[in-house]
């Protein structure tokens, strides 16, 4: 029985099983997250509301995705991923559940964020930090197909949604989320485990960077590298959910039909899976930083081919270059976090990058949607994006570059 709990069902070593897990709640809870464009058009039909108004929703979701990955960090590191990841599950279908049921604003400002951005908040750092724990040289890839599952639901969720919302109407799509995405979740996180040493285990992919894993967690937080990797994560999380929020309805307003504009989330996140697959070999080889910058390299002739796009072609040329790097930062993050601050509090350090990266992503949206309304044009923040582009490369260039060396 031992022997056969070490080993797993997808693998001799038990790492394994934690990168298949994660890919599935990744794919599950992020394919979840990307509909939410997809409704926007439906909602506004319904009842009115302005852009502000429902880019709001996913505001205050960010804001209470950020706090509860923070939380949820430190609960990892102190008791592991289980029991976490299934109460992600319950307060996941609840709130899709409850946003079938909405009639007012304040239903979408309350059940959206209290529900459904708390199960955010655990699928990225949970996993993450899971897999960071289980495996040291070969962290980087390991990382990027845990990412994949990311990819595959930005793919399917706003495809399955758009046609959902055709068919069934968009109170019943929402019914449907409910019901399929919470149960994968439970079910997934009961393979979760911390680490190999809860299992008994020997680690069988050693270290290959030694971080000051007996510093504490405050003073690794005052480091520079801490602060300026927060800087960079917060200019990035500004952007990420403006082209998730609104990138759909700024395709419907150019006259290409929904259907069709729902396709520049799904090519996101399809380009996404080649850009974690290539950015975790890259890290692997080279380590976060020099990964990182490449990331923000190609993210800025995104956002530059961004202000070109004024029809479907480009739309879609944007979503392949964009997609790439949308889904290498996510991948290369928490190594970076691994590689220079060690892996014994990875879920709290990593839970608080993320919490001060989603401030800065709950005022992208409405910025958005107020700069829309007010002026009827996306182009100002197109162009702030461009800027926060070139803040997130100088932060993390500024860096100073880890000496690595197997240990």
């Amino acid at each position: 029985m031992q022997k056969r709990d070490r080993a797993g069902p997808f693998g001799s070593y038990y790492g394994s099983t934690i990168v298949a897990a994660s890919f599935v709640i990744q794919g599950t809870i992020v394919g979840a997250i990307f509909t939410y464009g997809v409704f926007f058009d439906a909602l506004h039909t319904e009842f009115g509301w302005s852009r502000t108004v429902i880019s709001a929703g996913s505001s205050l979701t960010s804001l209470v995705m950020g706090l509860s990955a923070m939380i949820f960090g430190g609960l990892t590191d102190a008791t592991g991923p289980r029991r976490i990841l299934a109460v992600a599950a319950v307060t996941l279908s609840t709130g899709y559940l409850l946003m079938s049921r909405m009639n007012a604003p304040w239903h979408l400002l309350v059940a959206y964020p209290l529900f459904v951005g708390v199960a955010f908040g655990t699928h990225d750092v949970i996993t993450l930090s899971a897999v960071a724990r289980w495996f040291g040289r070969r962290r980087g890839r390991m990382s990027a197909i845990v990412k994949t599952g990311t990819g595959t639901g930005q793919v399917i969720g706003p495809v399955v949604a758009a046609a959902l919302i055709a068919v069934l109407g968009w109170r019943t799509a929402y019914v449907w989320i409910a019901v399929v995405t919470g149960p994968l979740v439970f079910v997934a996180s009961r393979f979760m485990r911390r680490s190999p040493s809860d299992m008994g285990m020997a680690h069988e992919d050693p270290v290959r960077d030694r971080a000051p894993e007996q510093s504490r967690v405050r003073d690794l937080m005052r480091r520079p590298e801490f602060v300026r990797i927060c800087i960079a994560q917060a200019a990035f999380f500004f952007c990420a959910p403006v082209v998730i929020v609104h990138s759909v309805a700024y395709a419907t307003d150019l006259g290409i039909e929904r259907a069709v504009a729902a396709g520049v989330l799904s090519v996101i996140g399809g380009i996404s899976i080649a850009g974690r697959l290539v950015i975790g070999a890259v890290i692997d080889r080279v380590g976060g930083r020099i990964a990182l910058l490449v990331c923000y390299a190609i993210m800025f002739v995104a956002f530059v081919l961004l202000q070109l796009a004024v029809n479907a072609p480009l739309l879609y040329l944007f979503a392949i270059v964009y997609g790439f790097a949308h889904g290498a930062v996510f991948t290369a993050v928490s190594p970076l976090v691994a590689e220079y601050f060690g892996t014994r509090a990875h879920g709290l350090l990593y839970g608080t990058i993320v919490f001060v990266g989603t401030i800065a992503g709950a005022v992208g949206p409405v910025f958005a949607g107020v700069s829309f309304d007010l002026l009827g044009t996306y182009r100002p923040v197109f162009a702030v994006m461009l800027a926060l582009a070139v803040v997130a490369a100088i932060s993390i260039g500024s860096i100073r570059p880890r000496v690595r060396g197997i240990v």
